[in-house]
């Protein structure tokens, strides 16, 4: 019977020591979907574990800052040798075994806003902390989904390439059959072996890529994972203009949030910083009572009940010093959120733009792969009739090789311009549908 270009069972065959032991090694029993990934992420990953202990440092903070609030209660012993000696009327020169107990109640009245102002200063670190930390696991939530394409695009162009090298594979049958009857020559075997070496060696690369991507993505996962789902971005949270991306991103970004809740924590810092211009006023209560004190053997008490007042008339510059500093980093804060603006802004024109040529760009390579698809199944007519040459047959192949690569890529790439525009609009969480631990709340552990 002729044989054909088309592919055959024996030529797939030849292939398998290669490409089975490469794309379908098991790696675990796992299959997870990318919103399962990135919950998964999310919750185990050390990136969100540092942020959310920064977080619960701070919030911390701001609980331990409401003790000034309250009365404050310490109690004191003291026991040990006593030496006396003074003249008042009545020569005292004494050497007794002293012991003394007393309690110590004090109320803040006023101490010139400091603890006010401090307990908001550490609310609005520790909000900056958590939307800090939200911030980070929309980010988390881009790096998976960014990985988690990459591997399905590896996957495929690996399957595309395993496909090309079988087409080699049957080409390279057909012509040595065609060669031992006198139908072609050496030279066309020796064309399409080395052709083949290229294929086999473009199939080494894709696997050692795709293993690359699994690397990463275990990394960002925690475990392996066997089998991946193909991801639908939910367009719907797509704005409809880049003028309303913009807007969405400054309403929801958490970074943007994050800087203002900084500016507002160095607006606090700044009347903490003046506090040390004010008095102080606190309520004391004091009881004490003790043996053979001052001199005197026997019993001892004493009772006070005091407003006390102080005030620095001069602390070495430290509090102009401290107010000073204070509003530069008020100054710095400004900037940051400067800076931020200008990057969200950035990254949202940035993944419009991409967006819109990905999906522009893969219309244009669809019509390549139909075109390349075409011209292929015509040379191998037009070379079985023998108006094309073998030159022809094997470029076609590698022009419809390169074109449905192209487009592979293209796809998984518009894919992941919609999850980045996502990202930069502050909704990547929201759209993958990712429920947030319990703790990323205020207040909760």
């Amino acid at each position: 019977m002729e044989k054909t270009l088309l592919p055959s069972r024996r030529g797939r065959m030849r292939t398998v020591w290669l490409a089975v032991s490469l794309l379908c090694a098991p790696l675990s029993v796992s299959a997870l979907s990318l919103e399962q990934a990135v919950a998964e992420a999310i919750d185990t990953h050390p990136r969100i574990q540092e942020r959310f202990a920064r977080y619960q440092s701070v919030d911390r903070d701001q609980r331990a800052a409401t003790a000034d609030y309250l009365p404050q209660l310490s109690i004191r012993g003291q026991v040990g040798e006593e030496w006396t000696n003074y003249r008042t009327g009545q020569e005292i020169d004494e050497q007794l075994t002293q012991d003394e107990i007393g309690v110590r109640l004090s109320q803040l009245i006023f101490d010139g806003f400091r603890t006010s102002a401090n307990m908001k200063r550490l609310d609005r670190e520790a909000e900056a902390e958590r939307l800090g930390l939200i911030s980070e696991a929309e980010n988390l939530a881009l790096d998976v989904a960014s990985v988690y394409l990459e591997t399905l695009k590896a996957k495929d162009i690996a399957e595309l390439t395993f496909n090309n090298v079988q087409d080699h594979e049957n080409i390279l049958e057909f012509i040595t059959s065609r060669t031992e009857r006198g139908l072609a020559s050496e030279s066309d075997i020796a064309q399409v072996a080395a052709r083949l070496a290229n294929a086999r060696s473009s199939l080494l690369a894709a696997t050692n890529n795709l293993e690359d991507q699994r690397t990463q993505l275990r990394s960002l996962v925690g475990h392996d994972i066997d089998t991946l789902v193909q991801p639908v971005p939910d367009e719907s949270v797509i704005p409809a203009t880049p003028k309303l991306a913009l807007q969405r991103a400054f309403d929801n970004h958490p970074e943007l949030d994050a800087a203002k809740a900084d500016i507002q924590a160095a607006e606090q810092e700044v009347v903490v910083n003046k506090a040390g211009y004010w008095p102080r006023f606190s309520i004391e209560a004091d009881a004490v009572q003790g043996h053979d004190i001052g001199g005197f053997e026997g019993r001892d008490e004493d009772a006070r009940l005091l407003l006390v007042m102080e005030y620095d008339l001069y602390a070495g510059g430290r509090d102009t010093a401290r107010s000073a500093s204070s509003q530069w980093r008020l100054h710095e804060a400004k900037a940051v959120r400067s800076g931020t603006l200008r990057q969200v802004k950035d990254e949202v024109e940035l993944a419009w733009r991409a967006r819109a040529v990905l999906a522009s760009q893969k219309d244009v390579l669809r019509t390549s792969v139909d075109a390349a698809t075409a011209a292929e199944e015509g040379y191998i007519r037009q070379y079985e009739l023998g108006r094309r040459t073998l030159l022809d047959v094997l470029n076609a192949k590698v022009e419809l090789f390169l074109a449905r690569k192209n487009y592979l890529a293209a796809n998984y790439d518009q894919i992941n311009s919609s999850y980045r525009l996502m990202n930069a609009t502050g909704q990547l969480g929201y759209a993958l549908r990712v429920a947030y631990p319990e703790g990323f709340v205020r207040g909760e552990e």
